[in-house]
């Protein structure tokens, strides 16, 4: 990792910074919880911390949900901004252990390894899906989830949720991106099976829930009407890029958003993560308290 000299960083602040300018106002903002960011080495290597806080205040990011690989670099994060950053433990080593940390007996030994190492909210984000889904290792990380009160965030098809559950029916868990296939009929299906315990989130997701016009389609708004306390808003850092055009994406989230009863938007843009991820000490509301 390239070392920034003090000039360095303070120059690449300034032109971060200056970025941000076009952002809206944060107090013209209504916040959010962003339950789907990444700050892998190779983003933290181009992008330094200070800018990332400086990026989530710039667009009334009030808390965010962070893993990394590996899973230091969100550690480092948090501890500049505990109130903030909500860190999840990222298990991968390499990008190939997505494809294959399934296959690997000894990972759930390391992973409460880290977990005793390090303060975290959730495991993920977990790439697995149906095909997978009798795997021990999964098995066994599902177990140590649900025995720490932790919510394990899962990139996969209907199946590994289902399976998921049928281990632990009462883990909590973060289903990435709107499952495999964004299709409202399954989402409701998921949601009957499973009321209590499963959250979903948007993240990249967003544009397709707009028609040209920039409406929010019939289909979309009737899933999140008749769900509220499900959903959770995400933009999904993947990619350095992706944290570079964060403003444009957190405003497409807004769009939408925009366009649902009031006290269903804050639900899905914030209170849902909220009453998930937080400390029920740290909320200013009695939980389940719709605002």
């Amino acid at each position: 990792m390239p070392i920034r000299t003090t000039t360095e960083r303070s120059v690449a602040l300034a032109l971060w910074l200056a970025a941000l300018l076009f952002a809206t106002p944060v107090a013209a903002q209504t916040p959010l919880f962003d339950a789907h960011l990444h700050y892998n080495a190779e983003q933290r290597a181009a992008i330094a911390p200070d800018e990332i806080l400086a990026t989530l205040e710039a667009n009334g990011i009030e808390h965010a949900v962070v893993t990394s690989m590996p899973p230091e670099t969100v550690q480092a994060l948090a501890q500049l901004a505990p109130e903030r950053i909500v860190p999840f433990l990222g298990v991968y080593r390499t990008r190939a252990d997505k494809e294959r940390w399934m296959h690997q007996p000894d990972l759930p030994e390391r992973v409460i390894d880290w977990l005793e190492a390090g303060d975290y909210r959730g495991i993920g984000e977990l790439h697995i899906f149906g095909r997978d889904r009798n795997s021990p290792v999964l098995e066994r990380l599902v177990r140590i989830a649900a025995e720490r009160d932790l919510v394990l965030m899962i990139h996969g098809d209907l199946a590994i949720i289902d399976r998921i559950f049928a281990i632990a029916p009462t883990v909590q868990v973060l289903w990435a991106h709107l499952g495999a296939n964004p299709d409202p009929t399954i989402l409701r299906a998921a949601l009957a099976r499973h009321p209590q315990h499963l959250y979903i989130d948007t993240s990249v997701r967003d544009a397709r829930f707009l028609d040209e016009r920039g409406d929010l389609r019939p289909e979309w708004r009737a899933l999140f009407l008749d769900h509220p306390y499900r959903f959770v808003v995400g933009v999904d850092t993947y990619s350095t890029k992706r944290w570079q055009a964060y403003g444009e994406v957190a405003s497409t989230i807004r769009r939408w958003l925009d366009q649902l009863p009031v006290s269903v938007a804050r639900r899905i843009g914030r209170e849902n993560a909220r009453e998930l991820l937080l400390d029920p000490l740290a909320l200013d509301y009695p939980p389940g308290t719709a605002r």
